[in-house]
C-alpha cells in the first residue's frame, strides 16, 4: 500500500521542525516518523519533491532540515564549463548552485531561487525552485539516433542534459533527412521534470564536423549571432548614396589639406580612426582624432541602424568577422580609405609638453587620409626607419609617451597581457599560436584614443554641471573590484610569496603598484590575468559611476563607432546637444538605459565567442602536440585536478586528479593547492610546472595532461 503523501510531509515537517539545528539523513528520518521498509522508495521521493518545492532543505549526503530563514531570491543563472552555477545579484554576492541543485535550468535562465541558512563556501548556497524565463534560444549539438527519435548532446558544455528529440519533430521543414553525428541546431520545447532529458525539435542542420568553417558556424548559432544581415537591412544597403559633397563642404570644417593618416592592423578592412599632430607657433601641440561619421548615413530607427542595436557590436574572430554594419558601410562609406575624401567627426585638441588639454574643438569634418600606416610600419618608423611622414610620427611618439606617464602618475592601470594569434592553414587548422605583441605603434593609438573619449565625455559631463539637470548621455563605467574577489587576490599574491599592504578601501594606484612588482617575474602575465578577473567587468551606463581601472572620473566610448553600437549614440548626442537641449529627457534616458543594457549583453555574448572560438583553435593545435611536453603555470585549481597554461602558447589543459602519481592529493580551496595527504608535495596557484599532452578532444574542448616531474 502507498504512502498517504500529505500525511507524510506534515510528519517530516512536524519532526523537523521540532529540530531545527540538526540536520537528518533519509534513513533517520524514515525511522523517526516510522515509514514501513517496503515504502523507503516512495519516501525518499516525497523528501526530495519537498526539498524541490522548497519546503525543506537538502544538504550534502542528502541530509534535511527545516529552513530556519527561508528567502527567495529572483535572478539570471550562470552555469560555469565546470557544472556548477551562480544566481546573479545586483548588490549582494551570488549565490552559488551545485550541479545537484539546478533543477531544470539552464544557463542564462531567469529562475527563482531559495537560499539556505548554512554555507559551506564565500558565496551564500542556494538551489533552484522554479525557471521562470528560458533565455537558451539555440541549442546547438551532436544528433545521434535514439529510439525512433533522437538526441542531441550541446556543444555547450555549460547546459548538462542531451535534449531528447521525438520522431515528429526530428524533421526541419525543407531540410534532407538528419543523419547521424551532423551538428543540428535544437530549441527546447518542455522540461517539466529535471530527472527526465529535456524535450525539443530541430530547426537547422549545419553539417558534418569536419566541413569548412564549421566550427565558426557552430560557435556562431549557440551564442546567436547572425552571420548574413535580413534581407530588409540589404535593400537598404543598396540605397546608401555617396554624400552630397557640395552641400557637406559648406557646413563641415574642411580638413582636407592637414596631414593625417590611419594606423591599423595589417589584415584591417574598415578604417574608424585617423589621426593628425603638428606643433603650433604657440609651442603647444594640435592633436586631432577623426572619427568615421557613421551616424550620417546610418538614421536612427532604420532597418540598418535595428540591426546594429540588436548585435551591438562586431565580433572578430581568427580570420573572419561578424559586423555590426553592412560591409558597404563599413568597408566603403564610412571607413577612412587614403587618397579619398571622408565625412568624419573630429575632436581636435590643444595640449602643452605635458599633455595638459587646454582647448578643444568638437566638430563634423571632412578629411583626407595621407596614408594607411600598419602597426608593424609605425613600430619601423618610431625606431629608426625613413620616411616621409617620419617627423610628425616622432612627435606623435613623444606625446604618447608624455599621456602614458600622466595617466600612470593618476594611478591608471595598464595591463599588458598577450592574447595567443593563430597562424592558420588552407583547411583552417593551426599550425603556429604564438603571443600577440604589444607595440609602441599599439600605445600610440590607445593613448590619443583615450584622450579623445575622455574629452568627450568631460566636455558633455561638465555641461551638464552649468545646467538645472543632467544632460542624457552613454558612459564608460567600471566600478571597485567586489571585496570577496579582492581578498582572493591578495592571498593568491601571498601564496605567490608577494606582501602587499592595502591602506584603506583599494584604488587603482594598488594594483598598478602591484603590476610594477610582478613585473619582472616569471609569472607576471598569470597575475595580470587574475588581478583583471578580480575586477568588475566594464559596461555601459547612462549614470557616470567613473571608471575605476583608469582612474578616470568620467570617460565614455566615442572612437569606434563601425563596430560599437553606444559610439554611434554618442555621435548622435553630440550632433543634437550642439544645437538644442532634449525636450523630453525621461523618455531619452529610457532609450539610453536600454541601449547601454544591451550593449553591454551582447559586448559579453561576442567576448564569450571570440574566447570559444579561440579555444577550439587551441585545441585543434594541441592535438598535434600529443606526446610532447613543455613548461607551464598552474592558472586553476580545483577539486577534479590543476589547470596549466602553457608558457608561450597560452594554452590551457588540465591535469585531472586521477593522473597525479604518487600520493593521494587533497583539494585545499583557501590556499589554492592540492597537497599530497603522504608525502606533503603541494601543487599550487601560479607553481611553474612541465607536462605532458595525454590527450586532447576538439569536440569536448579539453586537453589532458600530466606532472613530469624533474628527474623523469
Amino acid at each position: 500500500m502507498g504512502l498517504n503523501q500529505k500525511e507524510v510531509r506534515n510528519k517530516v515537517l512536524h519532526f523537523l521542525k521540532n529540530h531545527p539545528k540538526n540536520t537528518y539523513k533519509q534513513k533517520t528520518l524514515s525511522k523517526a516518523i516510522h515509514i514501513p521498509k517496503q515504502n523507503y522508495p516512495e519516501f525518499k521521493d516525497i523528501l526530495r519533491q519537498m526539498s524541490d518545492q522548497g519546503e525543506i532543505e537538502r544538504f550534502k549526503s542528502n541530509r534535511y532540515s527545516y529552513p530556519q530563514e527561508k528567502r527567495i531570491v529572483t535572478g539570471d543563472l550562470s552555469i560555469t564549463s565546470k557544472g556548477f552555477g551562480f544566481v546573479l545579484m545586483d548588490n549582494e554576492r551570488d549565490i552559488f548552485i551545485s550541479y545537484d541543485n539546478l533543477a531544470n535550468s539552464m544557463d542564462g535562465d531567469l529562475v527563482r531561487a531559495l537560499v539556505f541558512k548554512q554555507s559551506f563556501g564565500k558565496n551564500p548556497e542556494g538551489k533552484v525552485l522554479e525557471v521562470l524565463e528560458r533565455s537558451m534560444e539555440n541549442i546547438v549539438g551532436v544528433f545521434r539516433k535514439y529510439n525512433g527519435g533522437g538526441m542531441v548532446y550541446p556543444e555547450d558544455d555549460r547546459l548538462k542534459s542531451p535534449l531528447y528529440i521525438p520522431p515528429d519533430k526530428i524533421q526541419p521543414d525543407g531540410k534532407q533527412p538528419i543523419q547521424n553525428g551532423q551538428i543540428v541546431v535544437a530549441q527546447l520545447e518542455d522540461w517539466a521534470d529535471p530527472r527526465d532529458n529535456p524535450h525539443g525539435y530541430i530547426t537547422d542542420v549545419l553539417g558534418f564536423p569536419d566541413e569548412p568553417k564549421m566550427d565558426l558556424r557552430i560557435v556562431a548559432k549557440s551564442k546567436d549571432l547572425d552571420l548574413e544581415f535580413p534581407d530588409d537591412v540589404k535593400h537598404e544597403e543598396k540605397q546608401l548614396a555617396e554624400p552630397d559633397w557640395k552641400n557637406e563642404l559648406k557646413r563641415r570644417l574642411d580638413l582636407r589639406d592637414t596631414l593625417c593618416f590611419t594606423i591599423d592592423p595589417e589584415d584591417a578592412k574598415d578604417f574608424d580612426d585617423a589621426v593628425s599632430f603638428r606643433q603650433k607657433e604657440t609651442g603647444r601641440f594640435e592633436l586631432g582624432v577623426h572619427i568615421a561619421d557613421v551616424s550620417h548615413f546610418v538614421r536612427q530607427g532604420s532597418a540598418i541602424d535595428r540591426e546594429a542595436w540588436k548585435r551591438g557590436t562586431s565580433v572578430y574572430f581568427v580570420q573572419h568577422v561578424i559586423p555590426m554594419l553592412p560591409e558597404r558601410l563599413s568597408s566603403d562609406l564610412c571607413s577612412l580609405k587614403p587618397d579619398e575624401d571622408r565625412l568624419a567627426f573630429s575632436v581636435i585638441m590643444e595640449l602643452d609638453s605635458s599633455g595638459t588639454v587646454y582647448d578643444y574643438q568638437i566638430t563634423e569634418s571632412v578629411i583626407h587620409s595621407d596614408c594607411r600606416f600598419t602597426y608593424e610600419e609605425v613600430e619601423n618608423v618610431i625606431k629608426g626607419a625613413s620616411h616621409k611622414f617620419a617627423e610628425t610620427i616622432h612627435l606623435m611618439q613623444m606625446m604618447s609617451l608624455t599621456l602614458q606617464r600622466q595617466r600612470s602618475e593618476m594611478g591608471s592601470i595598464d595591463f599588458d597581457i598577450p592574447e595567443p594569434i593563430f597562424s592558420l592553414d588552407e583547411h583552417g587548422i593551426p599550425y603556429e599560436v604564438r603571443p600577440s605583441a604589444r607595440l609602441h605603434s599599439h600605445r600610440l593609438i590607445e593613448e590619443f584614443m583615450l584622450l579623445a573619449n575622455r574629452t568627450i565625455a568631460e566636455h558633455i559631463y561638465n555641461q551638464s554641471d552649468k545646467t538645472d539637470s543632467r544632460l542624457p548621455f552613454v558612459y564608460r563605467i567600471h566600478e571597485k573590484p567586489p571585496s570577496d574577489d579582492l581578498a582572493s587576490f591578495m592571498t593568491l599574491l601571498k601564496n605567490l610569496g608577494i606582501t602587499y599592504q592595502v591602506n584603506g578601501e583599494i584604488n587603482p594606484e594598488d594594483f598598478r603598484n602591484i603590476l610594477d612588482i610582478v613585473e619582472n617575474l616569471e609569472f607576471k602575465y598569470f597575475v595580470e590575468k587574475v588581478a583583471l578577473r578580480s575586477m568588475s567587468k566594464a559596461r555601459y551606463s547612462p549614470d557616470n559611476l567613473g571608471h575605476f581601472g583608469l582612474a578616470f572620473g568620467v570617460y565614455t566610448h566615442f572612437t569606434s563607432p563601425i563596430r560599437r553600437y553606444p559610439d554611434l549614440v554618442v555621435h548622435r548626442l553630440l550632433k543634437q546637444y550642439q544645437t538644442k537641449r532634449p525636450k523630453d529627457t525621461d523618455s531619452l534616458m529610457e532609450y539610453l538605459r536600454e541601449t547601454c543594457d544591451q550593449s553591454s549583453e551582447m559586448e559579453i555574448n561576442a567576448l564569450e565567442a571570440e574566447r570559444e572560438y579561440a579555444k577550439i583553435k587551441s585545441m585543434e593545435f594541441l592535438s598535434q602536440k600529443v606526446g610532447e611536453e613543455f613548461h607551464g603555470i598552474i592558472s586553476g585549481v580545483t577539486s577534479f585536478g590543476a589547470f596549466v597554461e602553457l608558457t608561450y602558447y597560452m594554452v590551457e589543459g588540465l591535469v585531472p586528479l586521477s593522473r597525479m602519481r604518487g600520493d593521494y592529493y587533497i583539494y585545499d580551496k583557501d590556499k589554492y593547492q592540492l597537497l599530497g595527504k603522504r608525502t606533503g608535495k603541494r601543487y599550487r596557484l601560479g607553481d611553474r610546472v612541465r607536462v605532458r599532452v595525454d590527450s586532447v578532444s576538439v569536440e569536448d574542448r579539453q586537453a589532458d595532461f600530466t606532472f613530469i616531474e624533474e628527474n623523469e
